[in-house]
């Protein structure tokens, strides 16, 4: 790869095979966190950990992730004490074993979460941006190959036929999972067409392949989601050209959230027959009828992380019975986190979403980086609010989640303290978009900021 070559110019063959060897770490550790197809041959539906192979092949994966965060300790408190609503949320998810409903399941699974946290951390100091977004673009790339290609040779495993016959779930337990990493891949290849000259052939490549799953899984959030990915880069491309555009498209995006909002308050059913969906989202609002009675009973900090959805809990069972169906997850994020550690770590979340998406306001006024990492948080949003995705032990969506805002807050802190450099007479300076975003025809690779 070109960021190879450009790193490694000035370096030994041995310290380049070094570097290659870690990148590889890297991608298959990145791959095991999609949690796509092992999970579906040694485990079930309602728990991947209840395998013992599974939890077995986590343990070198959490050793690499011990290492690279003791190589890199001194970056990686400098960041973390940036990041307080994150170190909040760890030590609730830690301390909720002490009052869990299930302490052995608490304790394991908070060991996974912590360790799936550092991951993002070390992603985060150890790599630039360029390699960073390269990385999970070619995660994603050969994931949806792979997911294709099990929907060519085995459909009998790729394919739904029963619940939702023909719709394409690929390597995962259902249709929406695979809709909701490929919208979400989308976005991260999609922006690689748009900075990523040099490989720009595969990324186009990946990008359809991507947009080719999600309307085959038929996920109509997942279809929402593709669109909103690639709303914001045409936003972000849109508003280079001036001021007047950058104000107006601001105002025109605060109108169409007003009356997107005007029309879920009023008219619901509107969205939902355009969606294809009907009132309820499947049944889901059902469940959180259901799960907000269940908060109530223990509201300040939850039944321990991990703990609420056993087979064998009683909180579990009275909502199983209400809706009359086995409930494996609260599919909401935002509910799954006041389940496992209260509503005092729902505050804790929504405050680190909130300080992200303020400093990569900040940041897209200068860098298409931070284009990206609004990208990112809004998929996040839309999809947490659907599915539970968030703060979830072993999965790729929190590992890119705390990725993004650990290097978010690396990225505005060097801004802060980087001095204007000054420019010899006569001498070229860089090229930047008359709305303050690096201009993509003129930069033909990823900017370079750590």
């Amino acid at each position: 790869m070109p960021a190879l070559q450009t790193a490694s110019q000035d370096r030994s063959p041995f310290i380049t095979l070094l570097l290659v060897v870690e990148l590889v770490a890297a991608f298959i550790c990145l791959v095991l966190f999609t949690e796509g197809l092992l999970p579906r041959l040694f485990s079930t539906e309602y728990g991947n950990d209840t395998s013992a192979f599974l939890r077995k092949m986590w343990i070198p994966v959490y050793l690499l992730v011990l290492g690279g965060c003791a190589w890199k300790l001194p970056t990686l408190f400098k960041t973390t004490i940036r990041l307080p609503f994150l170190i909040i949320l760890l030590v609730l998810v830690a301390a909720s074993t002490t009052w869990s409903i299930d302490p052995e399941v608490t304790e394991r699974r908070a060991i996974a979460v912590i360790a799936s946290t550092m991951a993002g951390l070390f992603l985060a100091v150890r790599y630039d941006w360029r390699t960073l977004i390269r990385l999970f673009g070619a995660v994603w790339f050969f994931m949806a190959l792979v997911a294709f290609t099990a929907g060519l040779v085995a459909p009998g495993f790729a394919i739904m036929d029963e619940i939702h016959p023909g719709a394409w779930k690929g390597l995962w337990w259902e249709k929406n999972a695979l809709g909701g990493h490929m919208a979400r891949a989308s976005f991260i290849l999609g922006f690689l067409v748009l900075l990523d000259k040099p490989l720009r052939p595969l990324w186009v490549g990946g990008t359809l392949l991507c947009i080719a799953l999600v309307l085959l899984s038929t996920s109509k959030t997942a279809l929402l989601g593709l669109l909103l990915g690639f709303g914001v880069l045409a936003g972000a491309a849109w508003m280079r050209r001036g001021v007047f555009t950058t104000i107006s498209s601001i105002w025109l995006g605060v109108v169409l959230v007003g009356l997107f909002a005007s029309v879920m308050t009023l008219a619901p059913g509107v969205i939902f027959q355009l969606l294809g969906r009907d009132a309820t989202l499947t049944g889901r609002t059902d469940i959180w009828a259901v799960l907000i009675s269940a908060i109530g009973d223990r509201p300040w900090l939850g039944y321990g992380y991990g703990a609420f959805w056993g087979l064998e809990s009683m909180p579990a069972y009275r909502v199983r019975m209400a809706t009359e169906w086995l409930v494996p997850t609260a599919h909401n994020g935002w509910l799954e986190t006041a389940l496992a550690i209260g509503l005092l770590g729902v505050g804790a979340l929504l405050m680190n979403y909130l300080l992200l998406m303020i400093r990569a306001s900040w940041l897209a006024v200068s860098s298409w980086m931070g284009v990206f990492v609004l990208g990112v948080s809004l998929q996040y949003l839309l999809f947490s609010l659907s599915e539970s995705i968030a703060l979830q032990q072993n999965t790729i969506v929190w590992v890119t989640y705390v990725t993004v805002v650990a290097k978010t807050a690396l990225t505005t802190r060097d801004m802060t303290k980087k001095q204007p450099e000054r420019v010899p007479p006569g001498a070229a300076t860089p090229s930047v978009g008359r709305a303050g975003l690096v201009s993509p025809r003129r930069n033909p690779g990823l900017l370079r900021t750590r």
